[in-house]
């Protein structure tokens, strides 16, 4: 048989989805060479390479990008091989590091509750370069987060709040899998990804914890959202250092954790 015969054989979104794979297999491969040589003419083990800090960290903005772009294994081997590099020099290895966090840790990062995130801080950790002990409070912190809130661990219960200032657990209000929307209480701006949750989670019981929130929170959020929007939530509220103490992530709000009916962490992510 030749190629125009079998070709023919083949569905066409066959041959479709064929094609976009070796183009995806393709990018990633000059992804993967371009990162490999992307620190070339910089030595990322100091600062003293570059003219200023604006120049070093816009090569490191690029870098993380890249970062995002590989396979996983790749990614995580060259960040490993960078701070490997960067310790010999506690200034530099201070700085990257210090931009690793937020790159890794913003609501928008491919990275937000992501294996390379996790990779990244054990990483900072166990290289122990890091003398602040509040950084490393921090770091270990957001560690046990990431423990706790992983794919296929039982979410922990806490303590919540009604309208009516009425204290009960959340296990007490799932009773079928679950869309946990943690929001902060004093962002009006946050109050939009209630309904932005609504339709993709139709199927969800849905609930909104107001962090920080009370019953003057509630009410405000009533009389701003349709009825046809609010009806669809239970509204809760809790109070950050009881949630920090349940090992929530409530660092960057609004944050979204999809449960089963036994508290089961389905999705986590911002």
């Amino acid at each position: 048989m030749n190629i125009s015969q079998m070709s023919s054989r083949i569905p066409k979104n066959w041959l479709v989805w064929i094609t976009a794979g070796i183009v995806a297999v393709c990018s990633c491969a000059d992804k993967a060479q371009e990162l490999s040589t992307y620190w070339n003419g910089h030595d990322f083990s100091s600062l003293d390479g570059f003219s200023d800090i604006t120049e070093a960290e816009e090569k490191f903005d690029g870098y993380v990008d890249l970062l995002s772009k590989v396979p996983h294994k790749v990614a995580v081997e060259n960040m490993r091989a960078f701070l490997d590099s960067a310790a010999q020099n506690t200034v530099a290895y201070m700085v990257w590091t210090g931009w690793f966090e937020p790159y890794f840790h913003a609501g928008i990062s491919p990275y937000k509750n992501d294996e390379m995130f996790v990779a990244w801080l054990d990483k900072v950790l166990e290289d122990n370069v890091i003398d602040d002990g509040g950084m490393i409070g921090h770091l270990q912190q957001m560690r046990r987060v990431m423990e706790k809130n992983q794919v296929g661990s039982t979410l922990e219960d806490v303590c919540l709040r009604d309208c009516n200032d009425e204290e009960f657990m959340l296990s007490e209000i799932i009773e079928k899998k679950s869309m946990i929307l943690l929001v902060d209480a004093n962002c009006p701006s946050c109050l939009s990804s209630l309904e932005e949750n609504v339709n993709e989670y139709k199927d969800a019981n849905l609930i909104a914890v107001l962090v920080e929130g009370g019953s003057y929170h509630i009410q405000n959020i009533r009389s701003q959202i349709s009825e046809d929007i609010i009806e669809k939530w239970t509204l809760v509220c809790a109070s950050k250092s009881r949630l920090d103490e349940a090992v929530f992530d409530t660092s960057n709000l609004p944050t979204r954790l999809l449960v089963s009916a036994d508290r089961e962490i389905i999705k986590s992510y911002h």
